[in-house]
């Protein structure tokens, strides 16, 4: 019997965040509780609303290409759903278009103190959107529409009759060449799915730098991050895997701090599955970086800085992961789960246990799906 459920994708201008979502449609479709269709769009969807550090709104004509629009079809009764998913770093910008014209807006760096200052200007109800990571389902379809609309949108988002048309077009088509090439490294969801517990005691904590060095939020993060590699390799000599990946920035300025570990996305998901105990570091502005889903996905020994952004079901100190606030606990709380036996598998468990049911695309997209249904699919 066909769902009664449809969901249209209309094609994104970014495709490496928003793979987490279509993952998840795409798998609730094969396995027969949707159905989905992939519609081509060129609509710029540019507008920023911002919340500056009085309060203030602000509204500026910038484009937002990491939130993605979807409508959900009820054919029981022809009921439409449009909404928007805003996976951007920044918890105090959102999509101007996402607020205004859909029903529903889910906010991946979601801080209630930013949502009840945006509200009052948003049209649509604001949720939270949770963890996410990049992802692809073997089940994906309509690839050259998906190519077509990201090619075409940024585009027309760059098109704009001066001098500088030209250099600027042609510098769209080559950022979105690389962007096309590094969406074909997403790994298929069955390799996070896949769960390996033969670990070994190792220490991982592999990372990256950011462009814009001299911006402070990227500054402090490179600095934090490299500080914590010196330390661990200090701590743990004979245990700590991990390190800066090579980029230009990274070679230039913390070139004593490299990686010794594979950086290919599925050579480096590797490596995590052997790792027994990994660090979290906080992303850009604070955003719940990647690695976290990762890491819970391999029911890895986690030990993190604490998250600013709120999730649907908080991650919960002692249960799912332990929470560092300086380089001393940090250390401590290494060498507690590399002791504790009993400890450091009641994490693993509960970490495990935690991507299965809030972060797996699958779950979580159908929990946002049943939210605005305010019905089940199934």
């Amino acid at each position: 019997m066909e769902s009664p459920y449809t969901v249209i994708i209309h094609t994104p201008q970014e495709l490496n965040h928003s793979s987490y979502v279509q993952t998840g449609l795409f798998e609730l479709a094969h396995a027969g509780l949707i159905n989905v269709k992939v519609k081509l769009s060129l609509k710029k969807n540019s507008g920023t609303f911002s919340v500056d550090t009085n309060g203030n709104v602000l509204d500026e004509n910038r484009p937002f290409p990491k939130a993605s629009y979807y409508t959900l079809i009820d054919s029981t009764t022809n009921k439409k759903i449009f909404f928007a998913t805003d996976l951007y770093d920044s918890a105090v910008k959102f999509s101007k278009t996402g607020l205004e014209h859909c029903d529903f807006y889910f906010k991946r760096n979601f801080e209630a103190r930013y949502i009840v200052t945006i509200k009052d200007r948003a049209n649509a109800k604001i949720y939270n959107l949770g963890m996410t990571f990049g992802t692809h389902s073997e089940f994906k379809h309509s690839r050259l529409k998906f190519l077509f609309g990201l090619y075409a949108s940024n585009l027309l988002l760059n098109f704009k009759k001066d001098r500088d048309i030209l250099n600027r077009l042609l510098k769209t088509i080559r950022a979105q060449k690389r962007h096309w090439e590094f969406i074909k490294t997403t790994r298929n969801i069955s390799r996070f799915e896949a769960f390996n517990e033969d670990t070994n005691n190792t220490i991982l904590f592999q990372t990256r730098t950011f462009l814009h060095e001299n911006d402070l939020d990227v500054k402090q993060i490179h600095q934090q991050r490299y500080r914590i590699i010196k330390l661990l390799r200090k701590e743990f000599p004979n245990r700590f895997l991990g390190g800066f990946v090579p980029s230009k920035i990274s070679e230039e300025l913390y070139g004593d701090a490299l990686t010794n570990v594979p950086t290919a996305p599925e050579e480096y998901l590797d490596a995590i599955k052997k790792a027994g105990i990994v660090v979290y570091t906080r992303g850009l502005v604070n955003s719940p970086a990647w690695k976290m889903s990762e890491y819970l996905s391999q029911g890895k020994v986690i030990i993190a800085e604490p998250l600013t952004a709120e999730l649907p079901v908080p991650l919960t100190e002692g249960k799912e992961v332990l929470y560092f606030h300086n380089d001393k606990e940090l250390v401590e709380k290494i060498k507690l789960v590399s002791e504790d036996k009993a400890l450091a598998e009641k994490l693993s468990v509960n970490a495990r246990a935690y991507f299965e049911k809030h972060v797996h695309p699958v779950q979580n997209v159908k929990r946002i799906l049943e939210l605005m249904l305010n019905k089940p699919l199934d």
